[in-house]
This record gives structure tokens, sequence and C-alpha cells, in this order.
């Protein structure tokens, strides 16, 4: 079978495709090239990787200065920075933002300080002041959950609740969902992703290898499937869940046009014991797997770099990610 590959500025996207059957499913499995965006990725640690319109937006939880750095999506080029770091009024002491720009603005927080407000992308480009203090209102009115799209917001109910999520639509309050781990009303680790396009909410676990789709209904949302492993991850004593920290599940997860995009290690092929990796980014996964929007698992890309952070937009399969190689690197594949 021969594959056309596609020149990139930098680099040469091959495809190495192999069929094999997993269960039901018949997975092709490719190794891909990046094109490089950045390699001036100055950081201990990057914490979320967002695309928004015509930017790519990363964060740094441990920044000294400025913890939001805005690239173009395009080139690579940083565009600039803005949330400083602070503990003054408009400044943050362990600042995070949201994973969704609602009009260009980014909703930010402090962990561990009062700050709330919202960080303008269009006042960052006219290099004006980005921080927009919050109205009397919205500090009163602003659902604590995250906003996934305008007037969406999701978060999640307390352990033993009936229902996983709780939701606020267009001011419309909601509960739904169910706990990944049937037999415990128990919370665990994981990330959300939405699709505004097919008003579709996708939920992963970093726990253990476990993801859910979930589509918007009116004021709410309603279960559409569920994937997850056999339980062989886990124990429950005493009403706890007990992972296995070697196995680990889910580390990111994104959508895109045709993909649900799952950083997941192929553990076939690399069953690295996760409790080692710590913050070794060379021990990182270099595969993501992607799921069509009815849960069968199409393909697995290897990367070929270890990956920390991903990130795509609804419009179409391109993956950006925050890697290293070795150092750190912003760089995007075509999917």
């Amino acid at each position: 079978m021969k594959i056309a590959a596609q020149l990139f500025q930098y680099s040469l996207l091959s495809f190495f495709l192999l069929s094999c059957k997993s269960g039901n499913e018949n997975v092709v499995y490719e190794k891909a090239s990046y094109k490089l965006l950045n390699s001036e990725i100055m950081t201990t640690m990057p914490g979320d990787l967002i695309v928004t319109g015509d930017y790519l937006v990363w964060t740094d939880p441990f920044a000294r200065d400025y913890f939001v750095h805005v690239h173009d999506r395009e080139n690579g080029g940083e565009i600039g920075v803005m949330g400083k770091v602070g503990k003054g009024p408009r400044e943050f002491i362990t600042g995070g933002i949201n994973m969704v720009a609602i009009d260009n603005l980014f909703f930010a927080s402090d962990a561990n300080g009062n700050t709330k407000g919202f960080l303008s992308l269009d006042s960052l480009v006219l290099q004006k002041e980005t921080f927009i203090a919050l109205s009397d209102s919205e500090r009163v009115s602003r659902p604590q959950m995250s906003e996934l799209s305008k007037g969406v917001f999701v978060g999640r109910t307390e352990d033993g609740d009936a229902n996983y999520f709780k939701a606020n639509i267009q001011g419309q309050n909601s509960v739904f969902g169910v706990y990944p781990v049937s037999k415990v009303k128990q919370h665990i680790g994981g990330n959300m992703a939405y699709n505004p396009e097919k008003r579709c909410l996708v939920y992963t676990s970093f726990n253990f290898p476990y993801i859910a789709l979930y589509q918007e209904t009116g004021n709410t949302f309603k279960l559409l499937w569920e994937r997850k492993s056999d339980g062989r991850e886990y124990e429950i004593a005493d009403n706890q869940i007990i992972f296995d920290r070697r196995v680990g599940g889910i580390r990111g997860v994104c959508l895109s046009k045709d993909y649900i995009i799952a950083l997941e290690r192929d553990r076939e092929r690399d069953p690295m014991d996760e409790s080692t990796v710590g913050r070794d980014i060379s021990k990182c996964p270099r595969t993501v797997f992607l799921y069509d929007y009815d849960g069968k698992l199409v393909k697995i890309v290897d990367l070929g770099i270890p990956i920390m952070r991903i990130a795509a937009d609804s419009k179409d399969n391109v993956l950006y990610v925050l890697g290293a190689d070795p150092d750190y690197v912003l760089v995007k594949y075509e999917l």
C-alpha cells in the first residue's frame, strides 16, 4: 500500500499503516512527523494547551512573571503574554484560565488568591491592558463551573450524589452523568472537552482507561456511550476505589472535526510503569488514540516524541502538541 507523503516546511509527514484486529475493531497504526511551530517554549513544565480562533495558548503554572502565553496559530510566533503573577489587585498568585475563550476572553481565577476576571486576547494584540475585572453582578451570578461555550457551564457534583455532573445551560440547572466505576459513587481524576459544532461533551479519566460521550439536549446532557476497561486496573475496598498507579489512563483529550483524540499510551508497544513517570518528560506517552464519535477506535498514531499536552479545533483535523524534542516544542500534525 503506497501512501503519499505531504511535504512540510520543516518535516516530512510519513505514514506507515498496519491494520490489526482488536476485539471487533480494525485499528490502523500510523507514524507521523510534525511541523515545527516554535522551539523556544521556556517553562519548567507546561500547563494547559488551548487552540482558539487564530491563536494557540498555553499556560505556565510555575511562571514568575506572566502565566499565559499566546502564539500565532499559523506560524507559531509568540504574540505576547498576559496574566501577571503577583499579589496585587490584578495579579495572580497561582493563576488558571478556562479552557475555552468566549468572545476572545478567557475567564481567569487564582487558586491561592482572590483575583477573578477576564484576560482579553483582543487587548493583547492591540497592546492594551488585558485584565478585565468582573462586574458586581458577574461575581454573584457566574456559575462556579467550567464554561464550555457561551452560557454552557458544567461541573462535578459531590461524592455520593446520584449523578456525576451538574450543569447550568443558559441559566437552567440540571444534573446528569454516570460514575466511571459504577459500583462506587466516587469522583476520580479526569478531563473534559466540548465540541460546539456537535454540541457534545467527552469525559476521560487519567486513573484508568475510560471515556464517555454525552450529547447536549435542552438544558442538560445525556449519555451516548462509554468505553472502559474490564476493571483490572483497580480494586474496591471499604467503598473506595484503589487504582493501580502502574497503569494509568488517558492523560489528555481534545475534539477535532472527525475524532475524539486521547493522549493515551499504547501499552502493547510501550508497557511503561506509570508510577515512575513523574515529571520525566522522556517517559510521557508518544501516541494518541483516535476514536470516532460513535465510540470506535479508528487508529493509533505514534507522534514520534514524548507528549505533554494536546489541543484541537472542531472545524478541522489538525492536532497541536506541546512535547519534547528534546527540549519543549510547540508543533502540529495533520491527522
